[in-house]
Protein backbone atom coordinates (compact mmCIF):
# COMPACT_ATOMS: atom_id res chain seq x y z
CA UNK A 1 0.00 0.00 0.00
CA UNK A 2 1.26 3.55 -0.66
CA UNK A 3 0.96 6.45 2.08
CA UNK A 4 1.48 10.02 1.87
CA UNK A 5 1.54 12.74 4.39
CA UNK A 6 0.27 16.08 3.08
CA UNK A 7 2.28 19.10 5.40
CA UNK A 8 0.55 22.62 5.35
CA UNK A 9 2.16 24.10 2.58
CA UNK A 10 0.39 21.45 0.12
CA UNK A 11 3.51 19.46 -0.51
CA UNK A 12 3.14 16.03 -0.35
CA UNK A 13 5.69 13.30 0.63
CA UNK A 14 5.28 9.26 -0.34
CA UNK A 15 5.95 6.57 1.65
CA UNK A 16 5.56 2.09 1.09
CA UNK A 17 4.74 1.52 4.67
CA UNK A 18 2.16 2.76 7.19
CA UNK A 19 5.22 3.14 10.14
CA UNK A 20 7.38 5.69 8.25
CA UNK A 21 4.57 7.56 7.40
CA UNK A 22 3.48 8.43 11.14
CA UNK A 23 7.36 8.84 12.13
CA UNK A 24 7.47 11.29 9.36
CA UNK A 25 4.07 12.97 10.18
CA UNK A 26 4.64 13.47 13.75
CA UNK A 27 8.47 14.95 13.21
CA UNK A 28 6.76 17.53 10.52
CA UNK A 29 3.92 18.30 13.07
CA UNK A 30 6.42 19.11 16.08
CA UNK A 31 8.39 21.14 13.84
CA UNK A 32 6.06 23.31 12.08
CA UNK A 33 3.33 23.27 14.77
CA UNK A 34 0.65 22.31 12.51
CA UNK A 35 -1.40 19.18 12.16
CA UNK A 36 -0.36 16.39 9.65
CA UNK A 37 -2.89 14.49 7.77
CA UNK A 38 -1.95 10.62 7.10
CA UNK A 39 -3.52 8.79 3.70
CA UNK A 40 -3.82 5.95 1.89
CA UNK A 41 -3.87 4.82 -1.31
CA UNK A 42 -7.27 2.36 -1.89
CA UNK A 43 -9.46 2.07 -5.04
CA UNK A 44 -7.28 4.40 -6.89
CA UNK A 45 -8.49 7.21 -4.42
CA UNK A 46 -7.00 8.28 -1.50
CA UNK A 47 -8.79 8.08 2.33
CA UNK A 48 -7.42 9.60 5.19
CA UNK A 49 -6.40 6.89 8.16
CA UNK A 50 -5.13 9.65 10.53
CA UNK A 51 -4.34 12.96 12.22
CA UNK A 52 -0.94 13.90 13.60
CA UNK A 53 -1.21 16.63 16.31
CA UNK A 54 2.31 19.11 17.32
CA UNK A 55 1.95 17.99 20.84
CA UNK A 56 2.96 14.03 19.73
CA UNK A 57 -1.36 12.78 19.81
CA UNK A 58 -2.74 10.57 16.70
CA UNK A 59 -5.79 10.33 16.23
CA UNK A 60 -6.96 7.18 13.78
CA UNK A 61 -9.52 5.61 12.61
CA UNK A 62 -11.21 8.58 10.20
CA UNK A 63 -14.05 6.94 9.87
CA UNK A 64 -16.10 9.19 11.83
CA UNK A 65 -14.55 12.48 10.64
CA UNK A 66 -17.24 13.37 8.77
CA UNK A 67 -20.16 12.27 11.00
CA UNK A 68 -20.26 15.08 12.90
CA UNK A 69 -20.46 17.24 10.44
CA UNK A 70 -24.02 15.58 9.47
CA UNK A 71 -25.33 16.40 12.68
CA UNK A 72 -28.49 18.87 12.61
CA UNK A 73 -27.78 21.89 14.96
CA UNK A 74 -29.97 23.58 17.38
CA UNK A 75 -32.49 22.01 19.09
CA UNK A 76 -35.83 21.36 18.44
CA UNK A 77 -39.17 23.96 19.08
Amino acid sequence: MTYKIILPDKTEMNFEDKDGAMKAAKENATKQNKVISVHVQKDGGWVQIALVYPNGFVQEGTGGFGFFKKLPVGRRR
